[in-house]
């Protein structure tokens, strides 16, 4: 059986792997290419369409150009499937100029639904403040009552003597700094913009900024910038994406972010695996940040571990390991509710 029918007997049995149909598929034609992807569209098969977009995404983008091929990918979409955005990210610079918005907006979809479904906002540190009691405050500081109503060493309780506790939010500013390098699929720009939407979901109110990085480092949204959601995941969507791990200059495009609001209760959060190999070590830029909290990545190199485990030991701030991408987000909720 030659390779052209061994695919399209591998689309129709709906095989999940697509390195299998990518093998398949090396070295066939554009138009062998662009008319298999077209069955994966009748049959249902996105592992097939993301696995012969590693060998030619401009066949397929063309045949995904059609309503069959939107159809398919809206439906996805509105069920919340994430191959929508990681299709984009594979065939962003492939697709015209009129379903490239398209194709975004429903990546966009899925990322926002995602994350409103971890987070909501109004979710936030609180402190609180004494203050003299008025009616209708439910809060108390049972401690300093007493000790007022003992001395003035009344037989009633006045109104004078109750200390009432007034909630206050904890403001924060805190900068995101993502590692975007070797990107699979888009499996990791994927997590990025949810991990995004998680931040500015819980920090909507709060001054924070957004760093990407790989060879280099990206300002997404700037600490003092006003910037809606759709916006701010567009720019992650658009953002630059390559092969290598620069997290020095993650950390002091982060750095400088930070120190554009003279508040106390500042942090940094980094995403990475710590395993660089550009810009040096690390390491040395941790003066930027009173406290800088790491969330390790999935990584082949040990002393990439240590790295990250270094980072937030001497950066005074929280350690969290994942095992898997889609992990991220949710631990991200976890460390800003503690923060």
């Amino acid at each position: 059986m030659d390779k052209g029918r061994l695919l399209e007997a591998e689309i129709v049995a709906g095989r999940r792997n697509p390195s299998v149909y990518s093998n398949l598929s090396e070295g066939m034609s554009y138009y062998e290419i662009k008319k298999q992807t077209e069955l994966a569209i009748d049959v249902d098969n996105m592992p097939a369409i993301q696995g012969m977009a590693i060998s030619n995404k401009f066949a397929v983008a063309e045949a995904l150009n059609s309503k069959k091929g939107y159809t398919m990918i809206a439906r996805r979409a509105s069920k919340g499937d994430n191959s929508a955005p990681e299709l984009f990210f594979m065939l962003r610079t492939a697709l015209d100029d009129r379903m490239r918005p398209v194709f975004r907006r429903l990546a966009r979809q899925v990322i926002m639904t995602t994350a409103t479904g971890i987070t909501s906002q109004g979710i936030r540190g609180e402190v609180y403040e004494q203050a003299e009691y008025e009616i209708g405050h439910d809060e108390f500081d049972l401690d300093e009552t007493m000790e007022r109503f003992l001395e003035n060493r009344s037989r009633i309780l006045n109104t004078e003597d109750i200390v009432s506790l007034e909630r206050k939010e904890r403001m924060k500013t805190a900068v995101l700094m993502f590692d975007t390098s070797g990107s699979l699929y888009g499996e990791r720009f994927t997590t990025a913009a949810l991990t995004v939407a998680v931040m500015a979901h819980n920090l909507s109110r709060d001054n924070f900024s957004v760093i990407l990085f790989n060879t280099k480092a990206y300002v997404i949204k700037r600490m003092k910038e006003k910037l809606n959601s759709d916006e701010l995941i567009n720019r992650i969507l658009e953002s630059e994406s390559a092969g290598y791990t620069n997290i020095s200059e993650g950390l002091r495009y982060g750095g400088l972010e930070l120190d554009k609001i003279k508040k106390r209760n500042k942090f940094g959060v980094i995403v990475t695996d710590g395993a660089f190999n550009r810009g040096g070590d690390p390491r040395q830029l941790l003066k930027y940040f009173p406290k800088l909290h790491v969330i390790s990545l999935p990584s082949k190199h040990d002393w990439g571990r240590r790295v990250c485990k270094d980072l937030a030991r001497l950066g005074r701030g929280k350690y969290a390991e994942v095992s898997s991408h889609k992990q991220i987000p949710r631990i991200l909720m976890k460390l800003l509710r503690e923060l």
